[in-house]
């Protein structure tokens, strides 16, 4: 398991003091997974990659975006140059990806040639690419769309690493925040669905019972997660879009939504908006990846986030391990209340995390 690697036994308390980029190294390995289930994802090489394709295309993000103060155009013909010109940011990265799969491609269009329908085809993303006759045309490796695949494996990667791991850092600080208060309720609801399965891997059935736990991530999406704007449109009128107030928004400017009053209004969100309430969601039945006008994370419509379901499931898996598994604390005793942004994004949050392995079972 990815926790016992990086986190491991803690008889003794152990300091983690970046722990966005702990829960970054988790996530590589539950991802190589997702992308490739075979012996070949967890070699080092392929996970360092994995990690290295979503550092490095997510630092392009943080160009401050200086020139749209004279039109957002400028900004973006700026940071494409040297896209443009021919640099690439993960191409030793995707070099590693593509000598990893291309002999799990071989090997798979050779057994699905040899055995014909008797062959079981594997449950990952490699493999639903391969099923694409545009990608793989026929059983010939040398037909295969390789440079296709793996951009999209690392689109993929990009999409769900960064946040993933910033999410769950997230949900983690805002369960030692709130310690004394949903702490024991949380653990209780994770040793019973323990008990439940012997001890065994968690199946979609047990993920589903997380009831509270869903919702506290919900939560944590909602008060620490989220970004100040998001789900971006782009003005499709002909001249201008006029609101009912009379503001004008000229064609192709993008629009985008104020995450912070939808989230703080108390007519969408209930009593105390600006305050953290684990089961605010539970009371509502709302689970963390149902999309509603009142939660925008995940966007909305037929251009919400497809993968806002593996994003949740995994966040649920690690604090559920890690709730079984130790006890934490801040290395001061105290999180700095200020939570910090760039631009809109929010930053990781500056603090170390204590874990220590528990002794008592909650019953």
């Amino acid at each position: 398991m990815a926790i016992d690697l990086y986190i491991g036994e803690c008889v003794e308390p152990r300091i983690i003091r970046a722990p966005y980029e702990t829960m970054f190294d988790i996530m590589a390995i539950p991802v190589a997974n997702l992308l490739i289930d075979d012996e070949y994802c967890n070699n080092e090489d392929m996970l360092e990659a994995v990690k290295n394709v979503a550092n490095s295309m997510f630092k392009l993000l943080f160009v401050p975006p200086i020139l749209s103060f004279i039109h957002p155009w400028l900004h973006k013909q700026f940071i494409s140059i040297p896209l443009r010109l021919g640099w690439s940011p993960i191409s030793k990265p995707s070099k590693v990806i593509l000598s990893r799969i291309k002999p799990v491609i071989e090997k798979r269009l050779y057994d699905k040639k040899r055995l014909g329908d008797a062959w079981v085809a594997p449950l990952d993303i490699l493999q639903y690419l391969l099923d694409d006759p545009d990608i793989t045309p026929d059983l010939n490796p040398d037909n295969v769309n390789y440079n296709r695949i793996v951009s999209t494996i690392t689109g993929i990667i990009f999409a769900s690493m960064p946040n993933m791991s910033n999410n769950t850092s997230r949900a983690l600080f805002d369960l030692v925040e709130r310690n004394q208060r949903y702490w024991h309720e949380l653990c209780q609801e994770a040793q019973e669905i323990n008990k439940k399965s012997n001890g065994n891997e968690l199946t979609s059935d047990d993920l589903h019972k997380m009831m509270k736990l869903d919702s506290f991530i919900r939560e944590s999406l909602r008060i620490s997660g989220s970004f100040i704007v998001g789900v971006e449109h782009n003005c499709i009128s002909k001249s201008y879009y006029t609101f009912i107030n009379g503001y004008q928004v000229p064609n192709g400017r993008k629009v985008y939504l104020n995450f912070t009053e939808t989230n703080h209004n108390e007519g969408l969100q209930g009593q105390n908006p600006t305050e953290f309430y684990a089961y605010r969601h539970l009371e509502r039945n709302s689970s963390a990846t149902k999309l509603e006008s009142n939660f925008l994370t995940f966007g909305g419509g037929k251009h919400a986030c497809p993968g806002r379901f593996l994003a949740v499931n995994v966040m649920k898996i690690v604090l559920h391990n890690i709730m079984l598994r130790y006890n934490i604390r801040t290395e001061t005793g105290v999180i700095d209340p200020k939570r910090r942004y760039f631009g809109p994004v929010p930053m990781q949050i500056k603090g170390s995390i204590v874990f220590k392995n528990r002794k008592e079972i909650i019953t």
